[in-house]
């Protein structure tokens, strides 16, 4: 029988890390092996992107039951209401074993959030650099014959020469990639179960590698593979219309004209990704903020 959309329990999981928090940095190197492993991109929070990503959630998609935010033990966002009870805090050691701890690799951390303890069998996952632009609604993520939306498709296809051969990882590509996921729990459990070493061997690197199972990807083709009559695939063409992937650098001329781009378009939901390598430009950082907190200029009531 085809589920349908209404009142359906649907939470939001994001994942977050305080990337300047001295503890976390001190493992952090510890356990870093290559160049890449410290690549500052990955872990600083610059723009506290998780807190206006949440006022744009109490704006625009009031209908989430539970927010979650993974993060390394002890971490809370220092401007998080700790005591809301429609957010909370879930810690690694919560949904991920401890043979594979402590870990630095969102591949791990991805393909454990689903064990999070309550969470709805429908559930929508955000990175922490998401942010929602105008109304969004259970439709754009289920509609009413029970058809999940599976962002990441060029034209609708299910691509099976995209995926390479032991990694069964579809082709990277940013734009179809950068955006909110609609997960159903127990098709990743099927997911999960069939590639069990796969994701035991992804689970065992401390930090990301290309040999590495990615959830994001490989969800969507098992979806497209084994679930095609009840996915909805979103050809490119259509997703543009509601999303925009943006990669934030240091040219502040170029930045001006994408901020504004940005406004305008109000898209349903974005990510504005930092890509300014070591050292971040001042004056693209301002611009940023300003951006920032001239569209969620009011404090969400998951704020202290």
């Amino acid at each position: 029988m085809k589920e349908t959309n209404k009142d359906l329990p649907i939470d939001l999981v994001y994942t977050w890390v305080d990337g300047d928090d001295p503890d976390y940095l001190k493992v952090y190197n510890e356990y870093a092996e290559t160049p890449k492993d410290i690549n500052p991109e990955r872990t600083r929070d610059t723009y506290d992107m998780l807190k206006y990503s949440l006022r744009s959630v109490e704006k625009f998609l009031p209908w989430i039951r539970t927010i979650y935010i993974v993060t390394a033990r002890p971490q809370i966002p220092d401007w998080l209401q700790p005591d809301h009870p429609k957010v909370k805090v879930i810690h690694h050691d919560e949904v991920i074993d401890n043979q594979y701890l402590p870990t630095f690799n969102y591949n791990t951390i991805e393909s454990c959030m689903h064990k999070i303890p309550n969470l709805s069998e429908y559930f929508l996952y955000c990175c922490d650099d998401f942010l929602f632009g105008s109304k969004v609604e259970i439709s754009d993520f289920i509609d009413d014959e029970g058809k999940i939306t599976v962002f990441g498709t060029l034209f609708g296809e299910n691509l099976k020469f995209r995926i390479y051969e032991r990694k069964l990882d579809i082709v990277s590509l940013g734009l179809v990639e950068h955006n909110p996921i609609f997960f159903k729990k127990s098709y990743i459990n099927e997911l999960q179960d069939h590639y069990k070493d796969l994701f035991h061997q992804t689970r065992l690197a401390k930090f990301r590698r290309d040999d590495n199972v990615t959830m994001q990807k490989v969800y969507k083709q098992w979806v497209l593979s084994n679930h095609r009559e009840l996915a909805r695939p979103i050809k490119v063409t259509e997703l543009i219309k509601v999303h925009t992937f943006h990669k934030i650098t240091n040219d502040l001329r170029k930045q001006e004209k994408a901020m504004e781009a940005l406004e305008e378009k109000a898209p349903k939901f974005y990510c504005l990704n930092d890509d300014q390598r070591d050292n971040p430009n001042p004056d693209v950082i301002e611009l940023v903020r300003d951006y920032l907190n001239r569209n969620y200029p009011v404090k969400s009531e998951f704020e202290l």
